[in-house]
Order: structure tokens, then C-alpha cells, then sequence
């Protein structure tokens, strides 16, 4: 099943001896998807709502446990590397004005959908109505970038200030025992945002939580965790029950500091060693580029238009995963979360409060805002998953770039977007 060979053409020996190095299978990349796509749905974040209160600040969840899941993964990738396991690396490469661009547009389509590409294929499987419009939206986002990667314009984008593939210790898989050091550091200051950035206000993280076992929640930080839980049950057409795994999951969970402040910290973890252990098997994670391949296939053939071509000739297996991605976000929404929708008319509550319950709003919403956020994912080369995720736990400065670029124009786009809800 696996495939021994050099990975990455950087280093064949290491102190005279040779690699750890294999190549799975690409269809594995389903049961890489299905780990993350469950996890990820029981963290919540298959639900439009939690991303746009990110974006207003009201719940910081998704900064702290992409936090934990960054650090733990950036310590496992590079201390194994110094010990002579070879990756699959993915770093993208800083072409600075495209990147910052690309950020931008990304940030503010994240605003206005609830949606990043990886989430919408979560939101399928856990039968979300306004996913399906998404999902439209981002294919027509990224045939935008193909077109535009074919002009002038795209080129210099792609080509101005380009200071191609580099970490924060030079080049891709260089410098490993000095970049084991930094990843420390990095971990470290990583930590310490998800120890001390609340998710509520006048509240604790959940870092905090598994941390301090006494800890207990005022009624107004009570009261917020679970209304939480209620907003990801809501338009759920399963019934949770009492006593079970699934009311202990959207409620225990929500209001039990011990235990939830536990599970958040160990899933972080298991997304961040899973990220490492894709990289050892075949690639890193990543979800946007699927997006690009579904439009060279349906509108935009490889055989003129130079970035379908591009596309076709270097996918890897993220279809495999991103269907596994959507399989697993189904699974763990029938079976543990019971959040399944049915495709039911449901509104996110912001955007709600704020537009109102028109499913005609909503769907256009959902639309514009993939539209612009795949649009900007393929314009900076990466997404939440292939960037922020995969690329930050690389210590790849594309990646740190881009991060900053989306949570700037995320928090602002939805500070006046939805400004006036409470």
C-alpha cells in the first residue's frame, strides 16, 4: 500500500542514513478527510454562524483550537524531520501582493458567508440548505481566478515580489534542527494566544479550562456557552435525547468547564497531528484547490486555459479528501452530534438578526461570500486549511501573511456588515 521513495528532492540522506519516507495511495486521502471532516463538525465550525462570530469577535473558539491544533503540529513536523522522517511538504510560495490580495478578498467572503472552502463540504454532509449556494458561488470564484490568471494582470500577481517557497528558517526542508528550535517558540507564543484569548468576553479560553480543573463559569460566561450549543442545534431535524452521547456533546460539553475545555484542547491536537501525519503519507491538507479541478473538468479545459492546466497536471488527492471531508462531517452529524439538517430553510442567526429570514437573502449571501473567498483562496495559492492550517504549521511565510491579511479584513468586513446586532 505504501509506496517507499524520496519525497521532496531536498534531502535523500541525513547524516548518512537514509529517509523515513513513503507515498500512500491517493484514495487514503478519504480517511484523512473523514478524521478531519468529524472532528471538525463536532468542533462546530461546519455551521456558517460560528465563522461570522469570529468575524464580530464574539466567540474567539476557532482562534484558540486552530491555535492548539498549529502548534502541536509544528512541533511534531519539524522534531520528527530533525530525526529523519521525511514529509511531503507544502509551502506555499510569498508572492506579496498576490498573497495580501488574495488574504483580503478572502477575509471578506468569509464575513458575509459563515463559509471557508473546507466548511462547505462539512456543511453538505451535515445538510445545510445555504451550503449548497456556497458551494455554486465558490466554483464560480475560482473559474474567476482562472481567467484572470491567463491575463497580465494575474501574471504580475503571481510573479511581483515573489520570494518563493520559504519558512521562517529559509528553504523548505532546510535548517531542520534550527527550525525545531524556532518551532518551539512559535509554539510556544501560539499557546500562550490560546491560553489567554477568552472566547467570551469577561470569559476564559478553553485552554484555560483543561487547565484549571476548579475553574467554574459565572452565569453570564454559562449562560453564553449554552447558548452556543443551542445555536449549533438549531433547525437540527434529529432529536438529541437526554443521558446520550449526543446531548452530552452539545450540552455537557458547553457547560461542563472541565470537560469541555478537555475535548476542545484534544481535538486541536488530533487536527494538528493529523495535518503532519497527511504530510508524511502523500501531501498536506488543503481543500480549495478541488474547486479549480471540478472547473477545468466542467467549464474551463487544461488545454487552453494555463491555470486548469496547472491544476489537472499537479492535484493531488484533495478530492479524495474533500469528499471524505464531507462523509465524515454526515457521519458525525447523524451518529454523534445529531446536528443534521435535512436541508432545512435554516438562517444564521446573525445574519438573521441583521438581514432578516429571507432564504432568498441568505442564499445570495452564501453565494457572494464563497464567490469572493475562493476567489481570493486560488489568488493567494491556499485556504484556511492549505494556508492558515497546513502552511502556519509549516512555519511558511505565505502562510503567516495570509493569516494576517484574513483576520484583518474578516473582523473589519463583519464589524460593519453586521454592525448594530447584539
Amino acid at each position: 500500500m505504501l509506496d517507499p521513495k524520496s519525497l521532496n528532492g531536498h534531502r535523500n540522506e541525513i547524516n548518512g542514513a537514509k529517509l523515513i519516507s513513503v507515498t500512500a495511495w491517493e484514495w487514503i486521502g478519504i480517511f484523512i478527510g473523514m478524521v478531519i471532516g468529524g472532528l471538525a463538525e463536532a468542533w462546530g465550525i461546519s455551521n456558517p454562524e460560528i465563522l461570522i462570530r469570529l468575524g464580530t469577535w464574539k466567540d474567539r473558539l476557532f482562534v484558540g483550537c486552530i491555535a492548539i491544533a498549529i502548534a502541536a503540529g509544528a512541533l511534531a513536523l519539524y522534531g520528527l524531520s530533525a530525526l529523519g522522517v521525511a514529509f511531503h511538504w507544502g509551502v506555499k510560495p510569498d508572492y506579496v501582493v498576490g498573497i495580501a490580495l488574495g488574504g483580503a478578498i478572502f477575509g471578506t467572503g468569509i464575513a458575509i458567508s459563515g463559509y471557508v472552502p473546507g466548511t462547505i463540504w462539512m456543511a453538505l454532509g451535515e445538510g445545510r440548505r445555504d451550503a449548497i449556494y456556497a458551494l455554486f458561488g465558490g466554483l464560480l470564484g475560482a473559474a474567476t481566478w482562472t481567467v484572470i490568471y491567463q491575463t497580465a494582470f494575474g501574471h504580475w500577481l503571481v510573479t511581483f515580489m515573489n520570494l518563493g517557497e520559504i519558512t521562517f528558517v529559509g528553504q523548505v526542508d532546510t535548517n531542520l534542527r534550527i527550525g525545531f528550535l524556532v518551532a518551539i517558540v512559535w509554539a510556544a507564543i501560539l499557546l500562550t494566544v490560546a491560553y489567554t484569548l477568552p472566547r467570551y468576553k469577561n470569559g476564559k479560553s478553553c485552554l484555560y479550562y483543561s487547565t484549571h480543573k476548579d475553574y467554574k463559569f459565572s452565569p453570564e460566561e454559562e449562560a453564553q456557552h449554552k447558548e452556543a450549543a443551542e445555536v449549533l442545534l438549531e433547525g437540527a431535524s434529529m432529536p438529541t435525547g437526554e443521558n446520550n452521547v449526543a446531548s452530552k456533546v452539545n450540552y455537557n460539553w458547553s457547560t461542563s468547564s472541565k470537560l469541555f475545555g478537555r475535548v476542545m484542547l484534544s481535538v486541536g491536537i488530533i487536527i494538528g497531528l493529523t495535518v503532519v501525519l497527511e504530510m508524511f503519507l502523500h501531501q498536506i491538507f488543503g481543500e480549495s484547490t478541488t474547486y479549480s479541478w471540478m472547473v477545468a473538468w466542467l467549464w474551463l479545459p487544461a488545454s487552453y486555459w494555463k491555470y486548469s492546466n496547472v491544476v489537472v497536471n499537479t492535484i493531488g488527492w484533495e478530492p479524495f479528501s474533500d469528499i471524505g471531508t464531507l462523509f465524515g462531517a454526515f457521519l458525525a452529524s447523524i451518529f454523534f452530534t445529531r446536528r443534521f439538517q435535512s436541508f432545512n430553510n435554516v438562517i444564521p442567526p446573525t445574519w438573521r438578526k441583521k438581514f432578516g429570514a429571507s432564504p432568498v437573502k441568505r442564499a445570495a449571501g452564501a453565494f457572494l461570500g464563497a464567490y469572493l473567498m475562493l476567489l481570493g483562496a486560488r489568488m493567494a495559492g491556499g485556504c484556511a486549511s492549505g494556508h492558515i492550517l497546513s502552511g502556519d504549521l509549516q512555519m511558511a511565510v505565505s502562510s503567516l501573511e495570509f493569516f494576517v491579511f484574513v483576520l484583518i479584513f474578516l473582523l473589519v468586513v463583519a464589524h460593519y456588515l453586521y454592525k448594530g446586532v447584539d
